[in-house]
């Protein structure tokens, strides 16, 4: 949709340190969960780019290439040597929460696959900068194709936004049952979910992610969320649980029913 090159969730990305040993990384639960199937790989993953390759692929980070700004950095459109089109989130500060961040991501999404996550490709740890490189979703994120400049009558038909919204639940359901320990997203909105040119959703923007334990619940110190989609009882007691989750998912499809945005 026109004028969305900017859009704060682009390409919904984040990153920290590349600490934390293999045994500390999210693994998949066994087949007997249900969760392993043709959606899911578990491949070995990880390519440690180098600051100049990325700058190399970015034109050195130029304004131009920003396809999305968020709380944590800036997201940057890339071409690789190979030619492979990458998004290369540059972390802002990489201090305190923002660098927690980046270990969330790397430890919890680095070796999961699953068609409706934006996948992880690799990251960078040199110096000051910390990065993360994803894949690049090329049709925008649900938000614009639901509000933005697309005239007066949505090229969304029924089909594809049954198909969204069954994508992003299954999204949303390997994080929560696929995983060991389980991961609660925390900020499900339309602007983090993905679209790619077969109008499939990939659920983006992970930097808000947060690891549960054996614990049912994680009483947190700061309440994160976009308002309008956050549940009452995490909003006022700070508890969360993937309940939480599936409250932001239920605004999320009055939202795509409707076509309204949240209140």
């Amino acid at each position: 949709p026109a004028g969305s090159k900017r859009s704060t969730a682009a390409s919904g990305l984040s990153a920290t340190t590349s600490g934390g040993s293999e045994r500390d990384l999210a693994t998949p639960r066994s087949a007997g969960s249900g969760a392993a199937g043709p959606e899911v790989s578990h491949l070995g993953w990880g390519h440690w780019f180098t600051l100049r390759e990325l700058e190399k692929a970015t034109d050195g980070l130029a304004e131009e290439n920003v396809i999305g700004e968020g709380g944590y950095g800036i997201v940057y459109r890339g071409t690789l040597q190979d030619s492979t089109i990458i998004a290369v989130k540059n972390l802002l500060n990489n201090r305190g929460q923002a660098e927690k961040e980046f270990k969330v991501e790397v430890e919890t999404i680095g070796r999961v696959r699953h068609k409706n996550l934006v996948r992880l490709l690799g990251y960078c740890v040199e110096g000051a900068y910390r990065m993360l490189v994803y894949e690049y979703v090329d049709n925008g994120n649900l938000d614009q194709w639901l509000h933005g400049e697309i005239g007066e009558e949505s090229p969304l038909t029924w089909d594809m936004r049954m198909n969204i919204i069954i994508g992003t639940a299954k999204g949303l359901a390997y994080l929560h049952e696929g995983l060991e320990p389980k991961v609660v997203h925390r900020d499900v909105k339309s602007s983090n979910i993905l679209i790619d040119k077969q109008w499939n959703a990939k659920v983006s923007d992970f930097g808000l992610a947060k690891l549960l334990c054996s614990e049912e619940s994680y009483v947190t110190t700061r309440v994160m969320g976009t308002f309008g989609y956050v549940a009452p009882e995490y909003a006022s007691t700070g508890m969360l649980t993937e309940r939480s989750d599936v409250y932001s998912f239920g605004v999320l499809l009055m939202e795509i029913i409707t076509g309204r945005s949240p209140v």
